[in-house]
């Protein structure tokens, strides 16, 4: 474990206790929101940034299943070294569809990483936090031309705008 400023939480629940325990056994843990009247399902990591030294990752509008899959295909890529560069396309990553991640706006962290902020709380500067994008069903990533504006609903922009396209 190699961030210095940082101070493991004492639970004061259950859940803080399920989270920390999971953390110690496994290296994560995965908080999964249900989708209400302000906006669609997630599921977000704690963990992946104290363990692996790697960004904790959030993914929006997929079921809980197949949001966890894609956390542990994260972790276990991000365990062999894999960092994952803003905007670029990871080729097959969900099973024959591409993904790519990118670094979500610190001012999303509040409304979206609650839990991840109680963790991290001890650290004197934000750790740093993916949202994994999943395309349409042509393969388009809501940054480029022809993507299915119907996505958009299920999967909102916690990022800043991405580059340009070539």
């Amino acid at each position: 474990m190699s961030l210095p400023d940082f101070q493991l939480r004492v639970a004061e629940d259950d859940n803080d206790r399920k989270l920390l325990a999971d953390i110690e056994r496994l290296g994560w843990h995965v908080i999964h929101i249900f989708e209400d009247e302000s906006g669609p399902a997630f599921s977000f990591s704690v963990g992946f940034y104290y363990s692996f030294q790697q960004p904790e990752v959030l993914i929006m509008g997929l079921p809980q299943k197949v949001a966890y899959d894609l956390l542990d295909t994260a972790v276990d890529q991000m365990k062999e070294g894999k960092t994952f560069r803003p905007f670029e396309r990871v080729a097959g990553f969900a099973k024959g569809y591409d993904c790519a991640f990118a670094p979500i706006a610190l001012d999303h962290y509040k409304e979206y990483l609650g839990y991840a902020i109680w963790f991290y709380r001890s650290l004197s500067k934000p750790f740093p936090a993916l949202q994994l994008i999943w395309p349409d069903k042509q393969g388009h990533f809501p940054w480029e031309a022809g993507y299915d504006q119907r996505f958009y609903k299920l999967q909102r922009a916690l990022y800043e705008a991405p580059p340009p396209s070539e």
